[in-house]
C-alpha cells in the first residue's frame, strides 16, 4: 500500500529504508525526550529488520519527502505483549496491537502527515485482524493527546508519574 501526496509518500519500509528511519527517529527521540538519555536505547530500533521488515504481524510506514526522498515521518505497529502493568488484562492480546514511534519533522506538522500514517497503520491492523490498537502518550508532548484524541483514541488510563503518560485504545471496525 502506498499513499501518495504532491509533496510525500507513504509507504512500509523495506530494509533498504531502515538507515535513513533510524536516521530520523533517533534525533526525534531526543527531541521529544532530552530528559530521557537512554530513550533510544530499545529492542525494536536495534533490531529493525525483524522488528518490522520480515515481521508479518508488525510492520513500520514512513513518509518520504518528494524531493529526495528522506524520512519526513513515521509510525509502527507490533502485537502487544500486555507488559504495560497499568493497562494490564485490559486487551485481548491476540488480537490487540500497539502503536508507537509516531513522529513527524517539525516543519511539516499540521499539513495531514501524522493523520496518513495512522490511516495507513490501521489500514493494515484490519487486513492482519487486530481488532484493538492501543498506545501510550505523555501530556507533556506538543499535539500528541489531542493528535489521538482526534483520530478517535480513547483513554483507557492515566497515570500520575512524572511523565504523565497517558495510555489510550481504539477499537478497529471492518
Amino acid at each position: 500500500m502506498e499513499i501518495k501526496h504532491k509533496d510525500w509518500t507513504i509507504r512500509r519500509i523495506t530494509a533498504g529504508d531502515i538507515v535513513p528511519a533510524i536516521d530520523f527517529i533517533i534525533p526525534m527521540l531526543h527531541e521529544v525526550y532530552p530528559s530521557i538519555p537512554d530513550v533510544a536505547v530499545r529492542w525494536d530500533l536495534a533490531n529493525m529488520e525483524e522488528a518490522y521488515v520480515i515481521s508479518d504481524n508488525a510492520v513500520m510506514f514512513a513518509a518520504f519527502e518528494g524531493r529526495n526522498g528522506q524520512v519526513i515521518g513515521t509510525v509502527a505497529i507490533r502485537p502487544y505483549d500486555d507488559r504495560i502493568e497499568a493497562v494490564r488484562g485490559c486487551y485481548d492480546v491476540p488480537v490487540t496491537a500497539e502503536l508507537s514511534r509516531c513522529y513527524v519533522n517539525n516543519s511539516l506538522r499540521r499539513q495531514g502527515i501524522a493523520g496518513r500514517l495512522v490511516t495507513a497503520i490501521q489500514d493494515y491492523c484490519r487486513d492482519y485482524g487486530y481488532k484493538t490498537i492501543c498506545l501510550h502518550t505523555h501530556r507533556f508532548l506538543p499535539g500528541g493527546f489531542p493528535f489521538w484524541l482526534s483520530q478517535g483514541y480513547g483513554i483507557r488510563n492515566q497515570s500520575q508519574d512524572g511523565l504523565e503518560t497517558v495510555y489510550m485504545d481504539k477499537g478497529l471496525t471492518l
